[in-house]
């Protein structure tokens, strides 16, 4: 029985609870048995080098299917808002988290276009790829398991399952991802261009720790009204909280539900 008062939030305020039990799902989606990594790009509009990073992102993405898996999020940072382009995507809990990453790597400071394969900062495309690969080939010790359904049309109810095999709590973390977002830019370093959006992060939630052994959590979410929803896919991530590595991640596109 799911619980019986469930708050809704605005993905803004995402609320992670448990459930025990749920109803049938219009969308299911389960890991695979093996790691599939999370590929973060930090990037900015207001940064004249980052469009040949968006540019491989999204090609990485076309490369994606049964035998070569992984997670590619864009997260647009907030310090090139002040150079002449304020851009729109942009949070300072996206730079935050790029900070935190880069305290994790022992970085001496932040920069884009930066690249981030399972939590490691990585400057080369064919060192990309073969990271991927080798987490692709091995064997996860967290298994995720997606419901989702609509609700309303502009509500989604998602419940996630984790198995936790890792030995020590992980950390878990939703995203909605926005693809085919075109922009046409009039100041900063890209005035004049047009930029090409792909896995571009409309939200990164919270963290929510997912304890060792089998657990269920129910989330509800509007999704916003200059989202376009036919182009708008879900991830479900989780990760080691000391370093950042990914532990296994699951995607889906929502259009289905449309």
């Amino acid at each position: 029985m799911i619980l019986k008062r469930i708050a809704k939030f605005l993905l803004l305020a995402i609320c992670w609870m448990p459930v025990a039990g749920g109803a049938d799902q219009d969308l299911v989606v389960s890991s695979t048995g093996t790691i599939t990594p999370v590929v973060e790009l930090y990037t900015s509009e207001g940064c004249s080098s980052c469009p040949p990073a968006d540019r491989f992102l999204a090609e990485l993405g076309t490369h994606i299917g049964p035998d070569f898996h992984a997670v590619p999020l864009a997260f647009h940072v907030d310090y090139w808002n002040r150079l002449g382009w304020p851009d729109p995507f942009s949070k300072k809990q996206y730079t935050d988290r790029q900070r935190w990453i880069a305290h994790v790597n022992r970085q001496s400071s932040i920069y884009t276009p930066e690249l981030v394969v399972s939590g490691q900062e990585t400057r080369n495309g064919a060192q990309i790829y073969d990271r991927i690969r080798k987490h692709n080939a091995t064997p996860a010790n967290v298994s995720i398991h997606l419901q989702v359904e609509r609700n309303e049309p502009h509500r989604l109810h998602a419940e996630i399952t984790f198995d936790n095999a890792s030995g020590s709590t992980a950390e878990g973390h939703v995203a909605i991802y926005e693809n085919g977002i075109i922009r046409e830019i009039r100041g900063g370093e890209n005035r004049g261009a047009t930029l090409h959006h792909e896995f571009l992060v409309r939200y990164w939630s919270q963290p929510h720790m997912v304890n060792i052994g089998q657990s269920s959590t129910l989330i509800e979410l509007d999704v916003e009204a200059d989202w376009e929803i036919s182009n708008l896919g879900l991830a479900v991530v989780t990760i080691d909280p000391k370093t950042g590595a990914t532990l296994q991640a699951v995607r889906t596109s929502l259009n289905s539900l449309y």
